[in-house]
């Protein structure tokens, strides 16, 4: 019984053991299953962390432990087209000062100095500056617990602030990173470097490179350039720099610098440097000296045409498209955008702040307005009625379509009867009969009434989208406008009011284009009849010299024949050489272009544009102008005279500019003079002294000088002008036999409004020698308006002032009929 007991007892502990292990068994393999499906989404997000987001986290990672500051890249230099330096950044620095580095630096110059104390005792000056023992001004500050006072002041003093701000600008303890000041020229940021090197100022005062724009031309071409905003971090505001900001801004680069676990910067500060890429190098086809000429013409016209609301001017290659200057005012100087300099803008913000009324606001307001006036480019912005420099286009479709010729006839009594409409000729009496040249050169609008009549309302339409002159050019230049909805369309033509919006459009009126429009146009004109895409960025280029993209001149489309541009090219000398135009004549060029004055309709204050096209040499072209004045100010209300004299109209006025700007142009190209009478053409004085009177007579005749005898020697001891000097082609000079030469200077007379006789008189009188320019068929109507040396020079006698002559008689513009004239 004991034993099957002790058995049984056995057997029963046996299952128990198996059931133990069984259950043991089963709770591991749980376990581990558990275990197991515990890990998969701890080794999934590990893999994921790891693997699939490494470079996120790296970067997350990076960016708690690492504080990155952008330092901007050089912009791209701008050059013009013969490599002058138009737009240029300078390495500058900002001064950055860390509140935080402050204070360590505060207790590190305070141990310093007691240091320097305890071990300087006892020793004298000199020997304690031997062992660079002696205690720095800083250093007492520190120990005086007055460091950051005293760095306060020195960079106050140095950067022209109050003390109280930079003190101000530390009390942020937890910063590492408090910019004073923002690109300091050179003479500052070396006077911050060596008041940091002088009292040991490390760390807690750091120079941070960056760069800034420089214009070295201040004010030159400034509306094509345009401007960087250094208030949104250095982005082109306007202009070239605005357009091609991409191109010109670079990649820029990094300063890094350690913080710790709290978000604060460790003193390891600016420990990292990654170089800024520098942006590529526009090169425009703006030529700087012939942008001067421009500008200055526009500077003379305004001031002595009295002119209110500024003008503009371009000057293009007609063959290429390329665009040599594009001139505007009101101007203002690069270097300062914001400050308005402009005499009529300055005038008119001083009246708004000396008014009582106006509140801060309004004048805030006031200001912006005037600074937008002289940003924008008014020769792609702004549109207006061309007048009569328009006839350009329309004599050019009509001689393309064949409906008019160089033998078509045209009367004029003075006016032309449209539908219900009298449409006023600029001259009253009327031209009379005239062929197509004639009609050209008096800008007749009854004839251009007909001629745009022979064309009719369709052919009229399509070549006014065939020479661009709706829509766009798509220059190369911020802001240009649209004009599709202020041209007539081609069903308004053939309308209700058709007849007469087609005579209007035939002279320039009732529609308005943008000067870039009418300049493209017109070169195409004169080109041989090729339309060229306009263009002001002609390459650019890397940092080396490379060029990257290179524009190509691009004709959009053949307009007219080579036949019809050349009878084009000669009916527009016409215009110059005895028309409407003949004050633009300049002796020895051969210059066409058409007037025009036209009325500033939509404004109704009467107020005029006035304007030239100009094109040379007539046979060749190598350049276009288009120069207008906006606003010249009558002497009373609705007269045609100007306070000074000058009449009103593009005759006048634009041509008399424009000659003397063509002619410089000319020059400067190298195009050589060509004069219709030799004989007048300048002569280098040859040296008659010592030479016998015939023989001096003999040499002076043989290149077509005259002379006059003073004394009764037999050789010639002196003479005026002297060897070398050139003169007017049958000048005289003065031959001295025995006779003493004057030596005293003389004073030059004013010559202003003298006729040309009268002029050559007061200079004679003087010893002093006359060159003339401008109009060389004289009549009573012919004045002098300028002369190359100011009235009151003392002057050497043989001396050559050049005196400009205008007549006065040229009037190609008339009161407004029952249709408003542009002539």
């Amino acid at each position: 019984m004991a034993q099957m007991e002790r058995k049984n007892k056995i057997g029963s502990n046996s299952g128990d053991r198996r059931q133990n292990r069984t259950i043991l068994g089963r709770t591991l393999f749980l376990m581990g299953v558990f275990g197991v499906m515990a890990f998969v989404p701890l080794l999934w997000k590990l893999w994921q962390i790891q693997i699939v987001d490494h470079e996120f986290y790296e970067e997350l990672a990076i960016d708690q432990q690492t504080r990155d500051m952008l330092v901007t890249a050089p912009r791209g230099t701008i050059y013009d087209s013969q490599g002058n330096i138009l737009a240029v950044s300078t390495t500058v620095q900002n001064v950055v000062i860390s509140p935080k580095d402050i204070l360590k630096g505060q207790s590190t110059a305070a141990e310093r100095g007691a240091s320097k104390l305890e071990k300087g005792a006892g020793l004298t000056d000199a020997e304690k500056e031997k062992k660079n023992l002696v205690v720095t001004d800083a250093e007492v500050a520190a120990m005086n617990g007055t460091y950051k006072e005293f760095i306060a002041e020195g960079l106050a003093d140095i950067l022209g602030m109050e003390k109280a701000d930079v003190l101000k600008r530390m009390e942020n303890t937890a910063s590492q990173y408090e910019v004073l000041k923002w690109r300091v020229d050179d003479d500052v940021s070396q006077a911050v470097r060596e008041f940091k090197d002088t009292y040991d100022l490390y760390p807690g005062v750091y120079l941070l490179p960056d760069t800034k724009r420089v214009y070295p031309y201040s004010s030159l071409a400034a509306q094509v350039i345009g401007w960087v905003n250094v208030n949104d971090g250095n982005q082109g505001a306007y202009g070239i720099e605005a357009k091609f900001e991409e191109e010109l801004a670079g990649e820029p680069g990094r300063v890094v610098t350690a913080k710790n676990a709290a978000g604060t910067e460790m003193l390891s500060s600016y420990e990292n440097y990654i170089d800024a890429q520098p942006g590529l190098n526009p090169h425009l086809t703006i030529d700087a000296t012939i942008q001067s000429y421009c500008e200055r013409t526009l500077e003379e016209g305004i001031s002595s045409y009295e002119v209110r609301k500024g003008g503009f001017c371009i000057a293009m290659n007609p063959k290429t498209g390329a665009v040599l200057a594009m001139a505007s005012t009101p101007n203002y100087d690069l270097n300062s955008p914001r400050t308005v300099t402009d005499p009529v803008l300055s005038q008119y913000l001083e009246q708004v702040q000396n008014d009582p009324s106006t509140s801060e606001e309004a004048y805030k307001e006031a200001l912006q307005a005037a600074q937008y006036q002289q940003w924008i480019n008014r020769a792609v912005t702004d549109t207006y009625e061309p007048g009569s420099t328009f006839k350009t286009v329309v004599v050019a479709a009509a001689l393309e379509e064949g409906v008019v010729n160089e033998n078509t006839h045209f009367y004029c009594p003075g006016y032309k009867i449209v539908a219900d409409r009298r449409i006023s000729c600029s001259k009253h009496e009327g031209h009379g009969d005239q062929n197509l040249a004639q009609a050209v050169a008096n800008s007749c609008n009854p004839a251009f009434i007909e001629i745009g009549q022979a064309l009719g309302a369709e052919k009229f339409y399509q070549y006014l989208l065939d020479f661009g002159i709706i829509g766009k050019t798509g220059i190369d230049i911020q802001g240009e406008a649209d004009n599709t909805n202020l041209v007539w369309t081609q069903e308004y033509f053939t309308g209700p009011y058709g007849e007469v919006s087609l005579a209007t459009a035939s002279f320039g009126q009732t529609f308005r284009l943008t000067p870039i429009q009418l300049i493209t146009a017109a070169c195409a004109a004169v080109n041989g009849g090729h339309l060229m895409q306009p263009y002001v960025v002609q390459s650019f280029t890397d940092q080396d010299g490379n060029v990257v993209k290179q524009t190509q001149p691009t004709e959009i489309r053949q307009v007219i024949s080579e036949e019809t541009s050349a009878k084009v090219r000669q009916m527009l000398e016409g215009v110059v050489d005895g028309g409407t135009g003949k004050n633009a004549y300049m002796e020895g060029y051969r210059i066409g272009g058409k007037t025009g004055t036209s009325e500033k309709r939509d404004e109704n204050t009467g107020d005029n544009i006035v304007s030239f096209l100009g094109v040379a040499p007539a046979d060749d072209p190598q350049v276009v102008i288009l120069l207008a004045f906006d606003s010249p100010t009558p002497v009373t209300p609705g007269s045609n005279y100007t306070s000074h004299g000058f009449y009103i109209s593009g005759g006048n006025m634009g041509a008399l500019s424009a000659g003397p700007l063509i002619a410089d142009i000319l020059d400067y190209l190298g195009v050589e003079k060509v004069y219709s009478d030799a004989s007048y053409a300048d002569v280098v004085v040859p040296q008659t002294v010592g030479l016998s009177q015939a023989d001096a007579q003999s040499l002076l005749q043989s290149k077509g000088l005259g002379y006059r005898v003073v004394g009764d020697g037999a050789v010639v001891t002196d003479q005026i002008p002297s060897q070398g000097v050139s003169i007017p082609g049958k000048s005289e000079v003065v031959l001295y036999l025995g006779a003493e030469k004057p030596t005293e200077q003389v004073e030059v007379p004013d010559l202003t409004r003298k006729t040309p006789g009268a002029a050559e008189q007061a200079l004679e009188k003087l010893g002093l020698y006359m060159r003339a320019s401008g109009v060389t068929t004289y009549s009573d109507s012919t004045i002098s308006t300028s002369q190359s040396i100011a009235a009151g020079t003392m002057v050497e006698p043989g001396t050559v002032v050049e005196v400009h002559f205008m007549d006065t008689a040229v009037q190609d513009y008339a009161a407004n009929g029952n249709i408003d004239s542009i002539h």
